[in-house]
């Protein structure tokens, strides 16, 4: 990213980001074109900092680390509203900001004379594959829609790209470990819950539907290569009929979803088994209705432990071998930055013809050109011909009246010339 640096200079208590920007925006003409705003670290959470930026119309916020230490091993918490906000952020440290805010003060920055600063947002990168992770309640559209936009890209990279599916619940806010009630919208006794949505109002269900989709990856995507007949091809079928006939028709439950699974070509029992052995508990507990409801559950123990490991905070998050995608969800978007993550890149990266979601490829801007050209060419030949027909007409059209006046004079010299 490329942008312009703009420090609130007139407004110090702001200049930590935590006020509303608006009256000091409205007043500053650089802010059009100065999306790269500096704030300093401290006195609110850098959530609210970024959001208040955004809102300002900055394009990436930038904050000043407020200890002189190493930041390398830090990272910006989110507050829980992180998913509203779609700029970037970067943490720098004290040293740098002084530097920056230094400068930035000597120079009086205008129009004229401005700091031009570029971003660059590296990604781990590895030498065949590449590991992209999407965390997300099954409840969620966009994930739905992203899958759908992205299975041909998937496709394109073949095993060069591995997908992860990951499913984010939260305790309840009085969840006692020691007890076996069944909790609304949640599962093992309040330790898995999640918010109903529009689409699904059952918040258990969406839990259940967690642990099934995480059974139906590891049928398509763990087992592959043991023996095992699914294909990858399994779960994104699964999960595109399942959004175009039980969610987005908020027709949801378990016998809409129980016929998905079938109808992708996966058996019912295989994917009953695995729910059931993922909760702990013996056979005489789970012969209880509610047994879902109360034990706990190692598939969705194992989702917690590996959410924690890598700090996922916001919901939905996608991931890029391990580092957090901050981008644009759009699919053509993804496929460039998985690309960019491998050292040896699949022909896919390079594939000329790929026509990416709002734009054409090299090959058909050329056929647009050319075709483009050829009808001008035609238009000034059909333009030049019919200018010259007209001319052609008007000298025959001056011609023939010249020669009738000549008639007519010759007439009357003739008439009038006295008889011998």
């Amino acid at each position: 990213m490329e942008g312009y640096l703009l420090f609130d200079l007139n407004n110090e208590p702001n200049q930590y980001g935590c006020e509303k920007f608006n009256r000091y925006t409205e007043l500053n003409p650089l802010v059009g074109d100065s999306p790269f705003i500096i704030v300093k670290k401290g006195l609110c959470n850098p959530t609210q900092k970024v959001k208040n930026i955004e809102e300002a119309g900055g394009h990436a916020a930038i904050i000043i680390n407020d200890k002189d230490e190493p930041i390398e091993k830090m990272f910006l918490a989110d507050d829980g509203n992180g998913g509203e906000i779609s700029i970037p952020a970067v943490l720098i440290s004290l040293n740098d900001g002084n530097k920056l805010i230094n400068y930035y003060i000597d120079t009086k920055p205008d129009k004229n004379n401005r700091i031009r600063l570029e971003i660059y947002f590296a990604l781990e990168k590895s030498d065949n594959t590449v590991k992209y992770d999407i965390w997300f309640t099954p409840d969620q559209p966009k994930v739905y829609d992203f899958l759908n936009d992205f299975e041909k890209y998937q496709k394109l990279l073949g095993d060069s790209a591995i997908l992860g599916m990951h499913y984010i619940t939260y305790p309840y806010f009085s969840y006692d470990d020691k007890s076996n009630t069944p909790v609304d919208d949640c599962l093992g006794s309040g330790l898995y819950c999640i918010r109903p949505s529009s689409d699904i109002n059952d918040g258990a269900l969406i839990a259940l539907e967690s642990i099934k989709q995480k059974c139906i990856y590891k049928f398509s995507y763990e087992n592959e290569n043991k023996n095992n007949p699914y294909s990858k091809e399994i779960f994104w079928n699964y999960m595109k009929k399942l959004y175009s006939k039980c969610i987005s028709t908020k027709a949801y439950n378990e016998i809409c979803s129980d016929s998905i699974v079938n109808s992708a070509g996966i058996q019912m029992d295989l994917i009953e088994q695995c729910i059931k052995d993922s909760f702990v508990g013996n056979e005489n507990e789970k012969q209880n209705k509610n047994y879902k409801k109360i034990l706990k559950n190692k598939i969705l123990d194992e989702e917690y432990m590996t959410r924690k490991r890598n700090y996922i905070t916001r919901v939905p998050t996608l991931t890029i071998n391990g580092r957090l995608y901050d981008g644009s969800w759009r699919a053509d978007y993804v496929f460039d930055a998985l690309c960019a993550s491998l050292i040896k890149k699949p022909q896919a990266c390079f594939k000329e013809g790929i026509q990416k979601e709002g734009g054409f490829s090299g090959p058909a801007v050329f056929i647009i050109i050319m075709v483009v050209l050829a009808i001008n060419i035609i238009l000034f030949i059909l333009c030049k011909n019919l200018i010259k027909r007209k001319i052609m007409d008007r000298i025959e059209s001056i011609d023939i009246n010249s020669r009738i006046d000549d008639a007519v004079n010759t007439y009357f010299a003739l008439k009038d010339k006295p008889s011998d």
